[in-house]
């Protein structure tokens, strides 16, 4: 039942989640398959005859290639994404997973299929309908058998369905190996077969021989290809099992850490053990990833896992939960060994992944009730049980990409709850969202842990660790360093407290101060900063110094502040070898040198598109595809023209056929440039940048050109091997001329799409089918009526005119130069009516602004305001961070600065020839470059010409990368898009969440290098970000922008603090009913949860008494813990928010 359960659930996915208009457009091939089946007579032997016995055999296997690229597509986007290997986890049968898939796009192909099918039926008036339809139905499944077969070879989906398309089609040529006598070469391949058994029945339908030659070849096909995909498949992700083993020990350290004592059905003991590791290990070839691996985790509690980019942790989560083999070590759930009992257990698993694996056209409602289909319990009462936990239930119909970033994250773990899931694992399951979001998260993830679940989660987030974890392990170099609660490791790293006297008047009083607390100096140190000095100390020094702060407090202007340090603190000492030097970042020197010349800059930008149109060409296999596929199809055109048809006036015909239809598919290279780049947001990025419409136009245009030149040789060499009406002198200029109309044609058709993906997979079948076969057969039906309409709009129609030459008197150059000039005017009107827009006005403040917004008003629908009466200002040499929770306002800002958004009201200033670079959320990266190459591109681009290569390389040290992009994590690509914004010089650069999903380390790197850049360049910064923390240490300035609108006007993050913060807190927590009477003795004015009390300390409770009654209870043994936070950035975020989340 489990078996059918999943096979159903996923074929239930697999239809929802079916796009119908994509499927209308496969129907684009069996459309005209179909029309040249029903006009070409049966004993018709001019060009009809001739049309079917060479094109009909190719088209009716390609009719299922588009379905076939689909599930190509598709299905390896599941596997590399990691959908797959999510419900996996979880428990689903990978058998089951296949056998769906299968079942799928047999139901897809047909729906396809039908058309052709009821149209040979016809042809052959309904006789051998049964064994055409046996026939038919086996070659579906041998295509899709095939098709499954192909996927595993890939990991990229686009090159697995461009690839696809190109082997599925050759292969539809070898059924004219039969014309040479070489039928053996016929079942090679189910497209063939299939071709070669239809045309003989469409010849012959009482030819039982070809039947049954079809029906044995189709089903040794089948079983061949199915057994070798599951193979193959089971291999790849099995892999091979290294039985290596070590027994050296580490430098493992468990602090003593007493279990508290859980309650459970009546009996009281300590937490039974969920999961055991023990002496884990695991090693890719020479590196040991895991060493040494031992662990507890506890029932109804949090262990959170910390650790750099690298550190094993997500190593550690794919053993755990079956993705990957360990090399040694055991690994127990619930007492039981987990190689023995895996599918038992992975029922019991959730997992919730760092990204959202989200299918986009399922609801809420359906996400859920997928998963539990696949684990057999669709139960309603659970998912609304879910739902409602989740604060989910009004949401419960939205499709799943309308939801906000927070609510995404809360289906995501909803899914990891769903069907009886015990122990769940959450890798950073608060990335990307905002503040409030993850404190609602946080909240949810408490209350899921009290109904007896064991919650494993990964964090970058310190403050998250802090709060939610009962347990903390810190990994480094793939074993546990540090293993304890987030209390004893601070306590432990004796990060302590940091005791600041602020408010010094003199160096008199400095002198005083440093002497009164001379016996720190030597065991923690002390910082003078300005009028401020500062002290690291532990709880025993804090304690044995409360007499001289009550003397010291006695002194008026003296401010006393006690703070205490964070798990933060506690991360960075223990990793403080892999922070960047305070040296390194000083001494980083920017020495890059830009040109002023305005046609020095342009050379420059020039040579970076053209390098750049190199380096996508020679590693991008499916535009290499794209230009040798039509020069494959001319020489196959060259060879039946020579040796299969007799007149030259078919050969002609072919020929010109053949030459059209090349470049129909070669358009595609065209159209791909000017969608891609604006699809990521470069075609902006560059005009920020200073580069003008004419030398993107140009550059770009020079690039396509010499790619279609290259067709044009081929073409030109082949015409001397074919006897043609043209010259072969004549035939090069038509072409050359043809090369200027098809490029322009497709960038003026680029604005239909707004897609690449699709654009690159429909783009080819429209131009051939609308631009050349319909004006084509509109033309031949009304006698020439609108022939030189057609020759003046459609470039493959004007082309097939040329190369046949059927009107020697007409001069067909002009048509490709009116095409030209038409195409290309009208495609610059639409680029700068679309795309190349300007919000801003210049500047003419004399002051030291870079920026000045006033009044800036946006609504993206009528009577529905994203932002209201924004105003804003950036000096030079100054931070400004934009704050305020998901779908405030503040990406919509920025896209208005950077002029990615048109505004209506209001004016956005700055310099009209200053160079803005950007690092905004979605990354515009060219993904088949290097890092370094992207740098040095952009470099040329901002007009660098002097120690360009210096730059890049202590960028590229500084910041970690190198690789190409299409290899790199989030993480990795983060780091480039900032690096571009760097690189160079810029008057301004915008950086919109610039270290969403790095480590702490990685951050503070990163922090450093944006200020060491400020400083040392005459540059400006807005910035947008999550992280309060980095908002308060990079920020001079901070502006809240909340539901569209700020509360109050732009100010620093001390003034916010002091004016809206709420002050600082202690929290105290008692060790029992008893001690706790007495603490709220000591404590009257506080606040009360459980064994907790909080207190705001002002007047009543100064520092000095705070902490004199602090060791009093200490002595007297009544608390177990206390923690002083300071007022922050936060606690202001998140009072803003809160009026957001009222107002909506």
């Amino acid at each position: 039942m489990y078996f059918n359960n999943q096979i159903w659930a996923i074929l239930w996915k697999n239809m929802k989640m079916t796009n119908h208009k994509e499927l209308g457009k496969e129907l684009f091939i069996p459309f005209i398959t179909v029309f040249v089946l029903l006009m070409v007579q049966k004993d018709d032997n001019g060009t009809g005859g001739l049309f079917m016995a060479i094109m009909v055999p190719v088209y009716i296997p390609s009719c299922f290639v588009g379905l076939c690229r689909q599930l190509l597509v598709e299905y390896v986007h599941e596997k590399t994404n990691k959908y797959r290997d999510l419900y996996k986890i979880m428990g689903m049968k990978l058998q089951n997973y296949r056998i769906a898939w299968f079942i799928t796009y047999i139901i897809k192909s047909v729906i396809i299929g039908s058309l052709i099918l009821l149209t040979i039926l016809y042809k052959l008036e309904f006789k051998a309908s049964l064994e055409v339809l046996l026939c038919f139905m086996l070659f579906i499944m041998a295509q899709i058998g095939q098709t499954l077969l192909l996927s595993t070879f890939f990991s990229n989906s686009q090159l697995a369905g461009e690839f696809g398309s190109f082997f599925q089609t050759i292969l539809s040529t070898f059924y004219f190996a039969s014309l040479y006598k070489l039928e053996f070469l016929v079942y090679v391949c189910p497209q063939s077969i299939i071709s070669y058994y239809l045309m003989n029945i469409l010849k012959d339908s009482s030819n039982t021989e070809a039947f049954y030659y079809c029906v044995i070849s189709l089903f040794i096909h089948l079983i061949l290809y199915y057994l070798f995909f599951n193979f193959l498949e089971d291999q790849f992700i099995i892999g091979g099992k290294c039985l290596w083993k070590r027994n050296n020990k580490t430098g493992y350290v468990q602090f003593v850490d007493n279990m508290e004592v859980i309650s459970n059905g009546g009996e009281e003991g300590l937490a039974f053990t969920s999961v055991e590791i023990v002496k884990l290990f695991k090693q890719y070839g020479d590196v040991l990833a895991i060493e040494n691996l031992n662990l507890k985790i506890y029932s109804q509690q949090i262990l959170c896992i910390l650790g750099q980019n690298g550190a094993g942790k997500t190593t550690t989560l794919n053993i755990l939960t079956g993705l990957i083999e360990k090399t040694s070590g055991k690994i127990l759930y619930f007492g039981k060994n987990f190689d023995k009992k895996r599918d038992e257990i992975q029922k019991l698993i959730g997992f919730c992944p760092q990204e959202n694996l989200l299918y986009d056209q399922l609801t809420v409602k359906e996400s859920l009730q997928y998963q539990c289909m696949m684990r057999g319990s669709e139960l309603v009462s659970e998912i609304e049980m879910w739902l409602n936990l989740m604060q989910l239930q009004q949401y419960s119909n939205y499709k799943t990409y309308e939801l906000s970033g927070g609510n995404k994250r809360k289906l995501q773990i909803a899914l990891a709850l769903v069907g009886g899931s015990q122990i769940i694992f959450l890798d950073e399951p608060t990335a990307s969202i905002d503040p409030e979001s993850r404190r609602q998260i946080w909240k949810i993830l408490k209350e899921i842990k009290q109904i007896n679940k064991t919650l494993i989660l990964t964090t970058h987030f310190l403050d998250e660790a802090e709060e939610l974890a009962d347990r903390i392990a810190i990994m480094k170099q793939g074993s546990i360093k540090i293993y304890g609660s987030p209390e004893n490791i601070k306590k432990e790293l004796e990060v302590g407290f940091t005791l600041t006297f602020g408010n010094i008047q003199s160096s008199q009083q400095q002198s005083q101060i440093k002497q009164m607390f001379n016996e720190l100096d030597c065991s923690s140190g002390s910082k003078l900063e300005y009028d401020n000095i500062k002290y690291i100390l532990n709880q025993n020094q804090l304690f044995s110094i409360v007499e001289k702060l009550n003397e010291l407090n006695k002194i008026d202007n003296i401010k006393i502040n006690l703070i205490q340090n964070t798990l933060e603190a506690a991360y960075l000492k223990l990793n403080k070898d892999n922070l960047e030097d305070d040296k390194i970042i000083n001494e980083y020197s920017f020495p890059i040198k830009s040109t002023n010349d305005v046609k020095t800059k342009q050379l420059l930008q020039i040579s970076a598109l053209l390098y750049k149109k190199y380096y996508i060409l020679k590693r991008n296999f499916t535009l290499q595809l794209m230009l040798i596929l039509p020069m494959l199809i001319l020489l196959f055109a060259y060879i039946f023209g020579q040796h299969l048809l007799t007149s030259e006036d078919q050969t002609q015909f072919f020929v010109s056929l053949f030459i059209s239809q090349s470049f129909s598919l070669n358009s595609s290279i065209f159209i791909n440039t000017p969608i891609l780049e604006r699809e990521l947001k470069i075609r902006q990025q560059l005009k920020q940048m200073g580069m003008s419409q004419f030398t993107y136009i140009f550059a770009t245009f020079l690039g396509d050109y010499i790619i279609i030149f290259i067709v044009t040789s081929f073409i030109y060499v082949l015409s001397l091997q074919v006897n043609m009406s043209l010259e072969s002198e004549q035939l090069l200029i038509i072409l050359s001329l043809f090369g200027l109309s098809i490029i322009s044609f497709s960038y003026t058709a680029s604005f239909m799409f707004s897609s690449n993906q699709s654009a690159f997979k429909i783009f080819p079948v429209i131009n051939f089918l609308f631009c050349y076969f319909l004006p084509s057969m509109v033309d031949l039906q009304l006698q020439n009526q609108y022939s030189e309409l057609f020759a003046y709009l459609f470039p493959l129609y004007t082309l097939n005119l040329a190369l046949q030459n059927k009107n020697q008197d007409q001069d067909y150059y002009i048509y490709f130069l009116v095409q030209f000039v038409l195409f290309m005017f009208l495609y610059q009107i639409l680029e700068k009516h679309l795309i190349l827009f300007e919000n801003r006005k210049n500047l003419q403040d004399s002051s030291n602004n870079k920026l000045q917004i006033q009044n800036i008003q946006f609504g993206y629908i009528q009577n529905k305001q994203v932002l209201k009466q924004i105003d804003l200002q950036l000096s030079s040499q100054k931070i400004l961070t934009l704050l305020g929770p998901n779908g405030a306002g503040k990406t919509t800002l920025i896209q208005l600065i950077t002029d990615c958004l048109k505004s209506k009201w209001g004016s956005i200033m700055y310099n009209k020839n200053m160079i803005i670079s950007s690092c905004q959320q979605c990354e515009g990266l060219w993904e088949d470059l290097t890092a370094e190459e992207i740098l040095y591109l952009f470099a040329r681009i901002k007009g660098s010409i002097r120690y360009v290569k210096n730059e890049i390389s202590q960028i590229l040290r500084t910041l970690s990368i190198k690789g190409k992009i299409v290899n790199m994590s989030g993480g990795q690509r983060r780091k480039v898009a900032l690096a571009i914004s760097l690189i160079g010089e810029s008057g301004m650069i915008i950086l919109d969440e610039p270290s969403n999903g790095l480590d702490p380390i990685s951050r503070r790197n990163l922090q450093n290098m944006i200020k060491s850049h400020v400083q040392k360049r005459n540059s400006s910064i807005i910035l947008t970000t999550h992280d309060m923390d980095e908002a308060q240490y990079l920020s001079d300035s901070i502006s809240f922008i909340i539901n569209g609108q700020q509360p109050f006007p732009q100010q620093s993050s001390a003034q916010l603090i002091e004016q809206y913060g709420s002050g600082i807190l202690l929290s105290i927590r008692a060790k029992n009913k008893e001690a706790l009477d007495q603490v709220i003795l000591a404590f009257p004015q506080h606040q009360r949860e459980g064994l907790l009390i909080v207190i705001k300390l002002g007047n009543e409770y100064d520092v000095p008494t705070t902490i004199k009654i602090l060791k009093n209870l200490c002595q007297e043994d009544l608390i177990g813990t206390f923690t002083i936070k300071q007022a922050n950035l936060e606690q202001v975020f998140l009072r803003q928010c809160r009026r957001q989340y009222d107002e909506d």
